[in-house]
């Protein structure tokens, strides 16, 4: 080998070098070249820079697991009237090193069966924004928070009671986007009882279902049909409907009744209606009766009442709540029977 490299540039010297010196230059020139760049590749693979000075510019540091930004949701979770709105109250605290921006926080309810319709401040507060069902912040300092209390309104065209939904939130901190989300307390929705009291001389379908004159003739008897329905979005128990006769008003011997119970007090003149439990799955909650009025002179000109005193009772048997009111006190007048709703008032023979 060596040899081969003596005889190299031994012909080499001879057909070049010994002509011309600035071959040897060149050649001299070009080994120096290739030997300083392989030292200098060979420092830049081994060095190893001391940068600490750069850690003064770098951003706040930022743990996942301890975000910047806490936030604390508060509302009911028992039973709620959607109708009222649900109160729901956000507070929240910036703790990291740098200010936050864009906070944005999404409401909405976890079963596609609710529909969050919109979000209405419950007091006065200049430094949220609402768009929908979305709240927003555009800046919050560090050491900064705030608080925000507002009620949420929901519907359902289905009887589940049920509602859970959560909090979506998004912010801007030190240039990275966060987001995390919260679980809200969930809540029942209120079951809404509806009770309806009409009397009818001629039913709607047009039969003829009273006796007697229209309008009704001093010492003349004249009866109506009363039907009392129940209706609910829920499952309601024990429930019991009362009624009164006045006094002209006397209670016969038809009646018709699809569910429940009846029961009536000859010594109070007091109606009972009772259902064991009810559900919005079915509509055969009804019950009619008969009833008769023999006017007398002191009624010429006026219309009468054909019940007095209804009340109702009934129990929510998903939430135990009690629901008491009353309902309809049909007259004479017939507000529901549009074939004689204007031959109400009494004359004489």
């Amino acid at each position: 080998m060596i040899k081969i490299i003596h005889r190299y540039f031994r012909g080499r010297f001879e057909r070049f070098y010994f002509k011309n010196r600035w071959h040897l230059v060149l050649d001299l020139s070009l080994i120096i070249i290739v030997i300083c760049l392989t030292i200098g590749v060979i420092s830049l693979y081994s060095y190893r820079p001391n940068i600490s000075w750069l850690d003064g510019f770098s951003g706040p540091t930022l743990d996942l697991n301890n975000p910047p930004l806490d936030m604390y949701f508060s509302s009911v979770s028992g039973a709620v009237k959607m109708e009222e709105g649900v109160p729901l109250k956000i507070s929240f605290q910036n703790n990291g090193a740098a200010a936050i921006s864009n906070l944005k926080i999404n409401l909405a309810p976890v079963d596609k069966a609710f529909v969050l319709t919109r979000l209405e401040l419950a007091e006065e507060n200049t430094a949220v924004k609402i768009n929908g069902r979305e709240l927003t912040w555009t800046a919050i300092p560090v050491g900064q928070g705030g608080e925000v209390n507002l009620k949420a309104y929901f519907t359902t065209a289905t009887t589940q009671r049920q509602v859970a939904w959560q909090a979506h939130s998004e912010y801007i901190f030190s240039g990275k986007l966060l987001k995390h989300n919260f679980d809200l307390p969930s809540f029942t929705r209120v079951a809404a009882l509806t009770v309806k009291s009409v009397a009818y001389y001629t039913s709607p379908q047009g039969d003829q279902l009273g006796i007697g004159p229209l309008p009704p003739i001093v010492g003349i008897p004249t009866s109506y049909w009363i039907f009392w329905e129940a209706a609910s979005d829920g499952e309601f128990k024990n429930l019991v409907f009362s009624a009164r006769l006045p006094e002209n008003i006397e209670l016969a011997g038809d009646r018709s009744l699809l569910a429940g119970e009846f029961d009536y007090n000859a010594d109070t003149r007091q109606i009972i209606w009772k259902i064991a439990e009810l559900t919005p799955a079915s509509d055969s909650y009804r019950f009619g009766f008969e009833v008769r009025f023999i006017p007398e002179e002191k009624h010429v000109g006026q219309s009468w009442p054909l019940l007095m005193m209804t009340r109702y009772y009934a129990k929510d048997a998903l939430t135990g709540e009690e629901k008491t009111g009353s309902f309809g006190q049909p007259t004479t007048d017939l507000l529901d029977d549009h074939f004689n709703n204007d031959q109400g008032r009494v004359i004489s023979q």
